[in-house]
């Protein structure tokens, strides 16, 4: 077997000693640049150690800086607030020197202490984030400017998991903590304090944060380059799509094939098109207490399916689904097939399961206003009747999903959602099918599923060091969750997203699809 070239390179730059400085900018000019962002959904949360879905992420990574960072539509590691890291031979030992000179929006500076700090309060509140911190087991700090990460297990990955790190400041913890409330979550809730490009102006609920140039932020501004930046909250994507045609949007992030060709339709809005490290998803409920929990009944409707309609709703802007990895992460030789329909086989599952006619009905849930959700919906409705199965498409606004989901007896049977890599290690997206991933414990296993075989090997990959030994045991992790098929593995879309004419932006691949990091963005 053998891996792309991208994660080849990703895994080369993780073993190896970082020392590329990033290059200041020149001074910005002192004119208002405004960036506005349309999105479906409003994160609940700016604490950076709490969020950790893509609404709110798009907030942290503005206000927030890590001690790296990928470098802009990539998954290229470098500098951020540490000039260079280097890694032991065994990759459990992972050090990091500080960058000089950085402040805080609150004015306090940046050391090895603050570091260690905000390490330790990440893994306090055991949130969303911290999924990728467990194997930290101890945070040294011999001189104020290094930072030693000494990890219970190798991972030769850990590098590449420093830019979802957020890095806040201590003083703001010390400020604001209570007995009750000794890492001030409540405060961080609804305030920032981070050193990252922007800050905080106003957060009008419901409708839109917006965000201010940081005067002193430790890398200057280019003339171009946002200086103010709104994130919108437009649920009706048709609102923010016309809102887009009127000039008063300028970037809009997670919609549908269609709603983007229908905004660059427009005078002054073009589509960017990337590859997308992401993989559409349609979990199986495998707690519900009806048909799903047979995985014959769960791999005739898989079969059932029609892969091919549903890539060409894309017009040749998605790729085949192999599995749980998505196009782009991992190539195997030989490679997984593709899926494909096959209603005889659909058939004769069904009848091995007891369901020779059918004679049931599923519950679908989509999210409201993203068009291939509901595409599939109607499609998997179509292509469930020949098997006298019906389904009741059911779409919501993202908190609702998200509530609905994370109780094994509202979760609906069958549940869409678009899962990433959030890091260049490929386990980064398949930990969300283990058990500490279940939507009862604020994960994203809307599937319920539980397999501790597949728990222990997902903890192991990262830390084996022979690329082929390593994607020997990834094959057999993917094979498992394949096997009990825990989900619907649908046609993978790229990024294609419609931006204004006069910007020049990149979406953030390996960071959820509706990330833009506005500093790197620039007004032509």
């Amino acid at each position: 077997m053998r891996s792309r070239s991208l994660i080849t390179a990703v895994a080369a730059v993780l073993t190896s000693v970082g020392c590329t400085q990033v290059t200041p900018p020149t001074v910005r000019e002192s004119r208002t640049v405004s960036a506005v962002f349309s999105n479906i959904a409003e994160t609940k949360s700016l604490d950076p150690h709490l969020a950790f879905a893509s609404e709110s992420v798009l907030f942290v990574r503005q206000a927030y800086d890590s001690l790296l960072e990928y470098k802009p539509g990539g998954t290229e590691t470098r500098p951020a607030l540490a000039t260079k890291w280097e890694s032991s031979a065994d990759a459990k030992t992972h050090t990091v020197t500080l960058r000089s000179g950085v402040r805080f929006h609150d004015g306090s500076t940046l050391d090895s202490a603050v570091v260690k700090t905000s390490v330790d309060r990440l893994l306090e509140i055991n949130q969303g984030p911290a999924t990728l911190f467990g194997n930290v087991d101890t945070v040294e700090t011999p001189t104020a400017d290094t930072v030693v990460f000494r990890l219970k297990n190798a991972d030769a990955f850990f590098p590449g998991m420093l830019p979802k790190l957020p890095i806040v400041s201590k003083k703001a913890i010390d400020e604001h903590k209570t007995a009750d409330d000794p890492w001030a979550k409540e405060w961080f809730t609804g305030n920032e304090a981070g050193s990252g490009p922007y800050t905080l102006g106003t957060w009008e609920r419901g409708k839109a944060i917006t965000l201010n140039a940081f005067e002193g932020y430790w890398q200057k501004f280019e003339d171009g380059t946002p200086t103010k930046v709104t994130l919108r909250t437009d649920p009706d994507v048709t609102t923010a799509v016309q809102l887009m045609c009127q000039g008063q949007v300028d970037m809009i992030g997670g919609i549908g094939t269609d709603q983007t060709d229908q905004a660059a339709a427009c005078a002054d809005v073009k589509a960017v098109e990337q590859p997308k490290l992401g993989v559409n998803t349609v979990f199986f409920n495998l707690k519900a207490k009806g048909p799903v929990s047979d995985v014959r009944v769960r791999k005739a409707i898989a079969l059932a399916v029609d892969y091919k309609a549903y890539l060409e709703y894309f017009k040749g802007r998605a790729q085949e689904a192999r599995g749980p990895l998505p196009p782009g992460a991992v190539e195997f030789e030989p490679p997984f097939p593709a899926f494909a329909q096959n209603l005889d086989e659909a058939k004769r599952l069904l009848a091995d399961a007891g369901y020779p006619d059918g004679g049931f009905t599923l519950s679908y849930l989509g999210l409201k206003g993203l068009a291939w959700e509901e595409f599939f919906g109607t499609l998997l409705e179509q292509n469930l009747k020949p098997l006298g199965i019906k389904v009741k498409q059911t779409l919501v606004a993202w908190p609702q999903m998200v509530s609905l989901q994370g109780n094994p007896e509202t979760a609906h049977d069958l549940s869409f959602l678009v899962l990433n890599m959030v890091t260049p290690d490929p386990t980064s997206i398949l930990r969300n099918y283990t058990t500490a991933a279940r939507a009862d414990k604020g994960g994203m296993n809307w599937a319920y599923y539980s397999n501790t075989g597949l728990d222990e090997q997902l903890g192991q990959i990262s830390g084996i060091l022979d690329e082929t030994q390593r994607l020997n045991v990834l094959r057999e992790a993917q094979q498992s969750i394949i096997d009990d098929q825990v989900a619907i593995w649908l046609p993978s879309s790229n990024i294609y997203q419609p931006v204004a004419k006069k910007w020049e932006v990149s979406y953030e691949p390996i960071d959820f699809v509706v990330m833009v990091r506005f500093f790197y963005a620039r007004e032509s």
